[in-house]
């Protein structure tokens, strides 16, 4: 669960980016709020604060959705510091949980082949253009590798 300073912290980035916010009126409890990027296309986020770690986030189990996002909230020093912008379908592949738990959890500083999870999910830091610009980037968000190829070609 993320704090209010948290949310605000990843509301001023992607108002930074141009985008356009708005809250859920009601009964949406796993939505933060909605984005509206630059060509009019939406996402939802719902923002995650660190648990039990200053990179490790808990998040309930879900049903990813191709235009869902998880806005992971790194702090240091316990203020928010960097935000990981990770597809639902990113969250749900990387994301680990125990048989019968109703929860999983993202630890950006576990061992994933000899490197921290965070190298190989490098892409999705700070990356607010994957919300702000939805449509250019949405067939590659399932892949870490490809999506870094869009970005590099612009």
């Amino acid at each position: 669960m993320a704090t209010d300073a948290e949310r605000a912290y990843v509301t001023d980035k992607l108002r930074g980016q141009g985008a356009s916010l708005f809250t859920p009126l009601v009964g949406a409890d796993d939505i933060d709020f909605a984005v509206r990027g630059a060509e009019g296309q939406y996402v939802e986020v719902q923002v995650l604060g660190p648990s039990g770690g200053p990179r490790r986030f808990e998040v309930g189990r879900f049903r990813p959705k191709p235009h869902a996002f998880f806005a992971c909230v790194g702090t240091e020093g316990g203020a928010p510091s960097e935000v990981w912008l990770l597809p639902s379908g990113t969250m749900e592949r990387f994301a680990e949980s125990t048989m019968g738990s109703a929860t999983q959890v993202l630890d950006l500083d576990a061992d994933d082949d000899g490197e921290p999870l965070s190298e190989r999910l490098s892409v999705f830091k700070d990356r607010w253009v994957l919300m702000t610009q939805f449509s250019k980037f949405r067939s590659t968000l399932a892949d870490p590798v490809a999506l870094k190829m869009r970005i590099a070609f612009g």
